[in-house]
């Protein structure tokens, strides 16, 4: 990988680190490190598991005109692809998941590459759903004017660009699926300048893209993989919900709905905008994003310190449960993730 990319992706990281952690009282942060009760961690981070679990059914809809392939043995796949995107920077866990999968599989690398953008695009658009029906019921009267007082106005009209984005992405993959041999031909005339020795190559690899986004063609099976992502979220959610027990946020809210509700919304911000491809697992862009929407929503009180350690504590246990899984996944299969990556990089050179 192009070394100028790690720098990129890590630089990121540390530049968003260091306002993350500036803005908070340092002694303040470590006393409230120190006194959270982390009973709630356990059935927190059983929860995110729980959520791998829909993630491996929703792929395998996904799949099922490629190949049918139990969730079962989609699971470990899921959890070594999220492992690698907690490490390597420019969300590359998803190509090394793709080669994962051919190599366990036997299914086309580029194909499960798609299928795994179009997984993406889905959960990007849950996750704008889970705002739109949180934000009427949850405390959030002032949110958006709260928020341009701090950043600017430039961060709301960001949000609402980024959701037409993905509207317009899922209705191109869902007519392109539709229509294969019209949506070739127009890729293949797009690219007539390329030496005609390469087009054999690329109309192969335009057919396997086309071949993973099958699973959009009727409408049932649309209906299905929305359904199945919207407890892939909830059960994250879930995580902030108890997390946020060990911190005694729950005083800060008038009940548990209204709680749930506000961090369904935060879990929802937060993972949209740490979904760019840039930093190993979001660092420093989640964390900014989610204390900064949990500390400005009206009338819960919770401060910057507070925010920063309970945030600190969440993506922890969002990143590192996945990298010790992931790894001893890896290890039972007698393979490194080093080793794993350079195969996947050589893989897509070879396309």
């Amino acid at each position: 990988m192009n070394r100028g990319k790690i720098w990129i992706g890590l630089g990121i990281s540390v530049a968003f680190l260091v306002i993350f952690f500036l803005t908070s009282e340092p002694q303040v942060l470590l006393d409230t490190l120190r006194l959270a009760d982390y009973v709630f961690l356990f059935p927190a981070i059983g929860l995110y598991l729980i959520s791998i679990l829909f993630r491996a059914l929703r792929w395998n809809v996904l799949l099922k005109h490629i190949k049918f392939i139990k969730p079962i043995r989609l699971y470990p796949v899921v959890v070594v692809g999220y492992m690698a995107n907690n490490l390597l920077p420019m969300r590359l866990g998803e190509v090394v998941r793709s080669y994962y999968l051919s190599e366990r599989e036997g299914v086309s690398k580029v194909s499960a590459l798609m299928s795994i953008f179009l997984e993406r695009v889905l959960d990007a658009l849950i996750l704008i759903l889970l705002i739109v029906i949180c934000i009427p019921f949850s405390p959030v009267f002032g949110l958006a004017e709260a928020f341009e007082q701090q950043h600017g106005g430039l961060y709301l009209l960001s949000g609402i660009a980024l959701a037409f984005l993905f509207f317009i992405i899922f209705l191109l993959l869902f007519f392109a699926a539709l229509y294969p041999a019209r949506t070739q031909s127009f890729f293949l005339f797009v690219i007539k300048w390329v030496p005609s020795k390469f087009e054999p190559l690329i109309a192969k690899n335009i057919a396997k893209l086309l071949e993973g986004l099958m699973s959009l063609r009727k409408l049932d099976t649309i209906a299905l993989l929305f359904l199945l992502s919207f407890p892939v979220w909830l059960c994250e959610a879930g995580l902030f919900v108890l997390i946020g027990f060990s911190f005694g946020l729950n005083d800060s809210y008038q009940n548990l709905i209204e709680m749930a509700l506000v961090m369904i919304l935060v879990t929802s911000v937060a993972n949209i905008a740490s979904s760019v491809p840039g930093p190993p697992g979001g660092i420093g862009i989640f964390e900014w994003v989610a204390r900064e929407v949990l500390i400005l929503i009206p009338a819960t009180g919770i401060d910057r310190t507070l925010g920063t350690a309970y945030v600190s504590v969440v993506h922890a246990a969002l990143l590192l449960p996945m990298i010790l899984f992931g790894q001893l996944i890896l290890w039972i299969d007698h393979i490194s993730l080093r080793r794993l990556y350079r195969s996947s990089r050589s893989s897509v050179k070879a396309s």
